[in-house]
């Protein structure tokens, strides 16, 4: 499971084995939520509260080019397939 970002405390990774849509778990003082990259949005909370889903959107916007390579590099290309 390949952190392939760390910012502001937040650590985003890409699982290996993961299957599509496009995602990252995001992880932070025992709390781990699920964001899919293409649209930007949560898929799952994981229990972070309103200001800590608006900061997590706006970094993984910021890094949404980025992190999509990092997902097609590590999935071997799957891409948002369903």
């Amino acid at each position: 499971m390949p952190t392939v970002l760390r910012e502001s405390g937040y650590q985003f990774i890409i699982f290996t084995s993961d299957h599509p849509p496009a995602h990252v778990h995001v992880r932070k003082e025992g709390k781990l939520a699920k964001i899919k990259l293409d649209p930007v949005e949560f898929e799952r909370t994981g229990g972070f509260n309103s200001g800590e889903q608006s900061k997590i959107i706006e970094i993984v916007r910021t890094h949404q080019a980025f992190l999509l390579s990092e997902w097609n590099r590590l999935q071997g290309g799957q891409g948002n397939e369903s």
